[in-house]
């Protein structure tokens, strides 16, 4: 199946996470012309490939996840950009130092992604808490960004934020900031779960149930 990212056409199936508007706001977000970058968790390769087509001056895209790695070198291909492309759970594989780092990997408690549907069975999901590789990737990146680099990471109100953003001030102190805050509406697979949601995970207005999403700015 084709989908249609900022007018790039990408390869996707029914195995594979397909962008959403998270991935969207990532790229309008993102300051990487010139510069070298990581798509952290790069899935079918969306921001890889925009960053590539619009002025990134390298690109780095790492998954772990097979399926994901196949269809970013595809659409690659498809899309005719030159794009490194590594197989690594978050940082592990990765050896080199960014001037960004934007990262979108899960962060929704993994039984809330499981009753919504917006993971694939195979794609990799965060716990229990929805916060775990979002903390791995904050606590990783100082050692992967340059002087003066920045991480750009979302995160859901599916997740501990207060986990979160502390170990956001422990590893860039006093250097780190929320630049997008979006009210997301209840799909009806949510609404259908709604008593499995603590109250914090959402806001309820005129009857109505939204999530919320943020992106945050850290700063090497």
């Amino acid at each position: 199946m084709i989908v249609n990212f900022h007018n790039i056409e990408l390869e996707s199936s029914e195995d594979a996470f397909r962008p959403t508007l998270i991935s969207e706001e990532c790229a309008l977000k993102a300051d990487f012309k010139e510069k070298k970058v990581l798509d952290m968790g790069c899935g079918i390769g969306p921001l890889a490939i925009y960053f590539a087509k619009n002025g990134a001056a390298e690109v780095d895209a790492c998954d772990i996840y097979d399926k994901h790695l196949e269809l970013t070198r595809l659409n690659a291909r498809r899309n005719n950009v030159s794009i490194n492309i590594i197989e690594s759970d978050l940082f592990q594989n990765v050896t080199s130092k960014y001037d960004l780092i934007c990262c979108d990997v899960s962060g929704v408690s993994k039984n809330i992604a499981e009753v919504t549907g917006w993971f694939p069975t195979e794609v990799p999901k965060a716990d229990d808490t929805g916060s775990n590789l979002i903390v791995r990737v904050v606590e990783g990146s100082p050692g992967h960004l340059k002087k003066g680099g920045c991480l750009n990471i979302c995160t859901t109100s599916f997740s501990n934020i207060q986990e979160i953003e502390n170990t956001m001030q422990k590893s860039f102190p006093d250097k780190w900031e929320k630049i997008l805050e979006k009210e997301v509406p209840f799909s009806k697979r949510l609404m259908a779960n709604l008593d499995l949601l603590k109250d914090e995970m959402y806001l309820e207005k005129d009857g109505k149930y939204f999530w919320i999403f943020s992106m945050y700015k850290l700063s090497k």
